[in-house]
């Protein structure tokens, strides 16, 4: 009889309570502020420098092709990662709902978003994405009830105003598709759902073990839209097509832009509520706009040094918002 099963550690939990998560230190630790903030920022570096990775590698891979590589890199290196804490233990159906959230975001925010970003232009993605942050504290109202402070809400505002500065003279280039920009509004609001129900379960596992569990899944999501592509011969384009150094590069990416920024992320929203850590994802155009510079020699316009400049003013203000 467990009168108090918070304050008792029974000696073998996982018998007694087959369906819920195996807690342990690691699994519950809350990290301090500063490690949040960390995780965060590095999260969206992460993203922000894998677009640009992305991007460059849809020139010789197909969209779903490109997730499915990257997704089995990924994979793989989370399930290296979370190794030391055992993952096989947290077993359970309750793991199983936890990690069927990746069906929402890689699988279908990627495999929507990756196709949606052959279709139109990256310009005009990065525009519409710029509805993330705004459509997560709305997500989560609708879902959960939560209501978003006014300070947060306008330094989202800001936020959001400085990522459109950013994105908008790349939006005017030729070549935006409408149904491109639909799967890309499609995506985002996918991404956003992710963000809201993983709040709610990120402190219960192991980071690298949720991650690793939400990917698997959306790996098989990724495998069978792949398997889907292959039969309708949409794109006939195999992987032996593809020479040993795009697909290294395609891994590395896959890496960076799943294994760890969600990981990092995952860390942060174990103390960010979904709202503020929304505020963080608007970081990823300004590391998007070094990384182009840095990778592909893009040059930034003064209008979007001006965005960025907001982007970061607003993270600043709004930092302590958790």
């Amino acid at each position: 009889m467990r009168n108090d099963p918070v304050e008792q550690d029974p000696p073998a939990p996982a018998p007694a309570l087959p369906d819920s998560p195996a807690r342990t230190p690691a699994a519950g630790r809350v990290p301090g502020r500063a490690l949040a903030i960390l995780a965060m920022i590095g999260s969206a570096a992460c993203w922000g420098s894998a677009t640009v990775m992305s991007r460059d590698l849809l020139y010789a891979i197909p969209p779903v092709t490109l997730l499915v590589v990257q997704l089995t890199a990924s994979v793989a290196f989370l399930v290296v990662l979370s190794a030391p804490h055992v993952f096989w233990r947290y077993r359970s159906r309750r793991f199983a709902r936890a990690a069927s959230i990746g069906l929402l975001e890689p699988g279908a925010t990627y495999t929507i978003g990756l196709v949606g970003l052959a279709l139109t232009t990256a310009g005009s993605a990065s525009v519409i994405g710029a509805s993330e942050p705004v459509l997560i504290p709305l997500v989560a109202f609708l879902i959960f009830g939560h209501r978003p402070s006014r300070r947060l809400v306008a330094c989202i505002a800001v936020a959001t105003l400085g990522l459109v500065l950013v994105s908008s003279a790349s939006a005017a280039l030729p070549g935006a598709s409408p149904l491109g920009d639909l799967l890309i509004v499609l995506a985002t609001l996918t991404a956003a759902t992710y963000v809201v129900l993983s709040a709610r379960i990120a402190g219960d596992y192991p980071t690298a073990t949720l991650a690793s569990g939400q990917q698997a899944v959306g790996l098989a999501f990724g495998l069978g839209a792949f398997a889907l592509v292959a039969a309708t011969r949409l794109d006939e384009t195999g992987l032996d097509a593809l020479t040993p150094g795009i697909l290294a590069y395609a891994a590395l990416s896959g890496v960076v832009q799943y294994a760890l920024a969600f990981w990092l992320y995952l860390i942060g929203l174990r103390r960010f509520s979904a709202g503020a850590a929304g505020l963080w994802l608007t970081l990823i155009p300004v590391f998007g706009l070094l990384g182009a510079w840095l990778w592909l020699g893009e040059v930034p316009t003064l209008m979007t040094l001006v965005g960025a400049a907001m982007i970061v003013a607003a993270v600043t203000l709004g930092r302590g918002e958790e």
